[in-house]
């Protein structure tokens, strides 16, 4: 004796909206990367220095 329907449900594996959001990933990724690269934040050259007091 059968306990429920005989047809097994499938569910949706959301293809579409995987690929999508790779792509905007990668997409969001790459401005950020070319922004950060282009901005200059946290470069490892030391400024000229302000001597303050006479040695």
């Amino acid at each position: 004796m059968a306990l429920g329907t005989p047809q097994k449900r499938k569910t949706p594996l959301g293809v579409l909206v995987m690929l999508s959001a790779l792509v905007v990933a990668a997409f969001l990724g790459a401005a950020v990367g070319l922004v950060w690269q282009k901005s200059g934040w946290f470069d490892e050259e030391i400024e000229d220095e302000v001597l303050t007091v006479d040695r």
